[in-house]
């Protein structure tokens, strides 16, 4: 089939149908934690991909913040496209969601490392 061709990642690698090999960076940040919560990111494909956790005991949703950028609610990650060779951080704060008429109960906040 002429002018079709199909990718497929391997090893970091883009890998089209037609047999033409191209670098694609993937660059990971360990998982941390600060303050009852864990962070990782993995940068592959365009996109930083954000993991986050918490060890407390119950844990609704989480505050999230890119810095700079607005805070928003998640509930386990996030991703944004992203040029290669670029960093940054990102905020969490674990939280527990109050009950009828009460406020939620979070961490405090914890700072970690993007890497693209």
């Amino acid at each position: 089939m002429a002018g079709c061709a199909l990718a497929v990642v391997s090893g970091g690698f883009v890998v089209s149908s037609l047999g033409h090999a191209q670098a694609q960076p993937v660059v990971t940040v360990p998982r941390e934690c600060s303050n009852g919560v864990c962070g990782s990111s993995k940068y592959y494909g365009g996109r930083v991909r954000i993991s986050v956790g918490s060890r407390l005991s119950r844990t609704t949703h989480f505050n999230f913040k890119t810095n700079p950028g607005a805070q928003i609610e998640i509930r386990g990650g996030y991703s944004f496209d992203q040029e290669p060779g670029r960093r940054g951080t990102y905020s969490v704060q674990a939280c527990d969601r109050g009950g009828f008429g009460a406020r939620s109960t979070c961490t405090r906040w914890a700072t970690f490392q993007w890497r693209s």
